[in-house]
């Protein structure tokens, strides 16, 4: 951040589908946004990211946003899952590997052998080229003259940031989000990275809110008048779950959900943690580590509503489904999430849900569960806040309430979590140690009263974990 404050902050957001770069304004309030897709390219080599449409948007919205209110401050942020490997040059030397690339199974069985264990990494092993340290292996061990020439290692967040800037650095939530490149306790390269001299090749690490060099001219356009100052960016999660920290919160469990279903517990104690169900820690912009689980909960939605719109969905017909025993079993993806052993296992028992009144309902009291199921992994016991699209859920919120009975569940209004998060940190202190005070609007979730309900979901666990048939 620099020494006043921002008059406009500009957060760019490189999702899987698409990138949006937001303005917002110091009080943060979003004053315009700008969007295009992302693209991604079959392979050869592989499945991949091209970063120039992400530019190419850049070149022409930051000027625009600019000329609303003048960006003093742009704020990099992206989903953690890609690395970008530079050459001495400074451009690519490998294409930015797309996470849904399917490794081979000899390339993953030599990972194994040489992976971070969990008590280091606090991750464990994602299905396709999810984690980073096995996408760098996959490049090292089969395109070698390519990845001799890797001068510089990058996350894709603080890719973006360089491209901006022409400054490499990295970022402690960033390196963090289930890379296996770090030792989470120590907050160092893991062991397997500093073997392998892949440590060599990272930046040194900057703060999410530092100034890392000034917008470049072919960003800027004729009479641009702010600043352009690049921060150090930030884990598009993990800003969402900023940005419930500076609105005052400390005792809380976040279910931050989209594609993913993510929650968040700073008060869980990783002791409890199990790489079975899928728990894992990220570490938040303060360096503080956040006990998490999660489950592709986005994908299952669609997998059981079948198309059925969410809306369609009303707690009577939970109950009846209910009544009747139709129970959706994990899991319908290729993560088993908090279900260990579920992976690929999904179906529908009992009487099938056919309309899409009873598909879309179906589907909520199936994701309830689920969510439920990973909030135990985290042994949550506080406030549970639930944003994304599941909060705009009204029976998936009701019957979470209801099978959560001992905590208050409360749906947040924040529209767009990542961006607001992101643009928070240009509100933050150089010494990190004063955060912003930025309101949040939570409505509480009255739970629903669904007979037979805990006896049809003890029964729902019994058969997820494999003690009925």
């Amino acid at each position: 951040m620099q020494e006043s404050s921002p008059r406009g902050i500009a957060v760019v957001d490189v999702g899987f589908t698409n990138t949006k770069i937001a303005l917002f304004s110091p009080k943060g309030e979003l004053l315009a946004e700008r969007k295009g897709p992302s693209r991604h390219v079959p392979g050869p080599p592989y499945l991949h990211i091209d970063p120039e449409p992400m530019v190419a948007l850049c070149r022409t919205a930051l000027p625009e946003l600019d000329a609303i209110l003048p960006v003093d401050a742009i704020v990099p942020t992206a989903h953690g899952a890609a690395m970008a490997c530079l050459d001495e040059k400074g451009e690519l030397a490998l294409p930015v590997m797309d996470y849904t690339s399917e490794p081979p199974p000899e390339i993953v069985a030599e990972y194994k052998k040489i992976m971070p264990s969990f008590a280091e990494a606090f991750c464990p092993l994602l299905p396709l080229a999810i984690t980073h340290g096995l996408q760098l292996y996959w490049q090292s061990a089969k395109w070698p003259e390519d990845f001799a020439r890797v001068r510089t290692l990058l996350p894709w967040i603080q890719y973006v940031g360089f491209r901006l800037s022409g400054t490499a650095v990295t970022e402690i939530s960033s390196m963090a989000c289930q890379t296996h490149l770090l030792d989470t306790r120590a907050q160092q390269p893991s062991k397997m990275a500093r073997e392998l001299g892949w440590d060599r090749l990272f930046p040194r690490m900057a703060k999410a809110w530092e100034t890392i060099g000034t917008l470049k001219p072919e960003f800027r356009g004729p009479g641009f008048r702010g600043l352009g100052n690049v921060l150090g960016g930030v884990h598009d999660s993990t800003a969402n779950f900023m940005r419930y920290v500076a609105a005052g919160l400390d005792r809380f469990t976040l279910v931050s959900t989209g594609t993913w279903s993510i929650s968040f517990d700073p008060s869980t104690p990783v002791g409890v943690l199990d790489p079975e169900r899928d728990t894992n820690t990220n570490t938040d912009v303060l360096g503080r580590t956040v006990c998490c689980s999660r489950f592709f909960g986005g994908k299952e939605f669609e997998a059981v509503s079948q198309g059925a719109a969410a809306e369609e969905a009303d707690l009577a017909c939970v109950a009846e489904l209910v009544a009747r025993g139709t129970i959706a079993i994990p899991s319908f993806t290729l993560t088993s999430g908090p279900v260990p052993g579920s992976l690929g296992k999904g179906r529908v028992l009992g009487p099938q849900a056919m309309t899409p009144r009873e598909r879309a309902s179906l589907a909520a009291l199936y994701c309830a569960q689920m969510v439920s199921e990973q909030l135990d992994a985290i042994t949550s016991r506080d406030e549970i806040i639930v944003d994304g699209p599941f909060s705009q859920n009204p029976v998936l919120l009701a019957v979470l309430a209801q099978l959560r009975p001992a905590q208050k569940v409360k749906a947040s209004a924040l529209r767009d979590g990542t961006t607001a998060g992101a643009a928070s940190l240009a509100l933050i202190a150089d010494d990190g140690r004063t955060l912003p005070s930025i309101g949040l609007k939570l409505t509480p979730v009255a739970p629903a009263a669904i007979e037979g309900l805990s006896s049809y979901h003890a029964n729902w666990r019994r058969i997820a974990y494999g003690t009925a048939q």
